[in-house]
């Protein structure tokens, strides 16, 4: 799935508000895709630009919703753990990562954000449901044609860990995920330049690569 976005909302009454400490809140959730989830700073910036967007009320109003936490989880699937980040407004941020048995570890290496974010990109390229809880943040093509590269460059070998499509045959590092999903980015955006720039640095260890350049 698309990377997660939680929050949690109180509130407030215009008039002899309550300390929002003592309001439960009301969760809500949409799915960010494209969102650039690389490091914390990035995941805060993406929440700013929640509470940014964030309707004002009106003058007559009886009050409003805070933003009072949110919860980004990006699922990095080359290690097969969640990576989150944890906002409390007002409050600190704190990252940690989840795995299958729900362990939790405060300390992401720096790794296994960037493994997060290339899953993240590379899930963006999916086709997906256009539900009204399915949120899309546009991006600079020249900018995420060179992160994709690069992150795609550095992880290449570890691409087979990520499965294949359901009509594709069994994994290898030359039947993946990453590289089909590069195969048709470079494809549907007439780069075959590009494609053959990419896939040729790889083809002296697996020949079976040619059949994508």
């Amino acid at each position: 799935p698309p990377d997660l976005c939680c929050l949690d909302k109180v509130y407030l009454r215009a008039w002899l508000p309550p300390d929002p400490a003592t309001v439960p809140p009301t969760g809500y959730y949409h799915w960010a895709v494209g969102a650039e989830c690389s490091c914390p700073a990035a995941v805060s910036a993406y929440f700013d630009s929640i509470l940014r967007s964030q309707a004002k009320a009106s003058w007559y109003a009886s009050g409003e919703h805070k933003v009072v936490k949110a919860t980004f989880a990006v699922y990095n699937a080359l290690k097969r753990v969640d990576v989150r980040c944890e906002a409390k407004f007002p409050g600190k941020v704190r990252t940690y990562m989840v795995d299958g048995r729900g362990t939790c570890t405060d300390e992401v290496p720096s790794q296994v954000w960037e493994e997060a974010y290339l899953c993240s990109l590379l899930r963006s390229q999916q086709s997906l449901p256009a539900l009204p809880s399915v949120k899309f943040i546009p991006s600079h093509p020249m900018a995420f044609d060179d992160v994709l590269i690069t992150l795609a460059d550095r992880y290449f070998w570890d691409g087979s860990k990520l499965g294949t499509r359901r009509e594709e045959r069994a994994e290898s590092s030359h039947m993946n995920i990453l590289v089909s999903t590069l195969a048709d980015y470079f494809e549907a955006n007439f780069r075959p330049d590009n494609a053959v720039a990419f896939f040729s640095r790889f083809i002296d260890r697996d020949p079976l690569l040619s059949v994508h350049v």
